[in-house]
């Protein structure tokens, strides 16, 4: 049954894979993914590519030069639950409510001198709401970052 317009089971390890690909051109970046094989979630793919790469460049971003970032998955009964963690600077309590507001930056100049921040997390969390989910962040100032994202999970052909 297809709960969401244009969510299909797709492979989670195609999309990591998009995702992958995307993170060739990203300068200093030092980004894991785990591996996905036989998991399958319901999403739109393109969409959910985009998602966890703007997901990538903010921990990137957020990280010093080489810096870790894992990208992985927890599979929890009818639902995957996807997530990109990083070691960066971390989140400010105060911050962590605004950062999916449209046009909010957590550093607004250093966004700047870096062209903007991708899609923006006010857009991911769109992207979220179509797979009929919400991006879930857990930040700790000087330890890092943490986004989820739960998914239904998908059925293998």
């Amino acid at each position: 049954g297809h709960e969401g317009a244009g969510l299909e089971s797709v492979p989670l390890c195609a999309v990591f894979s998009d995702v992958r690909h995307a993170c060739a051109g990203l300068e200093g970046a030092n980004v894991t993914f785990a591996d996905a094989r036989g998991v399958w979630v319901l999403a739109d793919k393109p969409l959910l590519a985009d998602l966890l790469y703007n997901l990538v460049v903010n921990a990137v971003r957020a990280s010093r030069p080489g810096g870790p970032v894992q990208v992985g998955f927890e599979v929890q009964n009818s639902a995957v639950v996807l997530f990109v963690r990083d070691e960066g600077r971390g989140i400010p309590p105060h911050e962590l409510g605004r950062i999916t507001e449209p046009f909010y930056m957590v550093d607004k100049s250093r966004a700047r001198a870096q062209n903007g921040s991708g899609l923006g997390l006010a857009l991911c969390q769109r992207i979220a709401a179509a797979h009929g989910s919400t991006l879930e962040f857990e930040s700790e100032v000087g330890k890092g970052t943490t986004v989820r994202l739960a998914l239904q999970k998908g059925e293998a052909p």
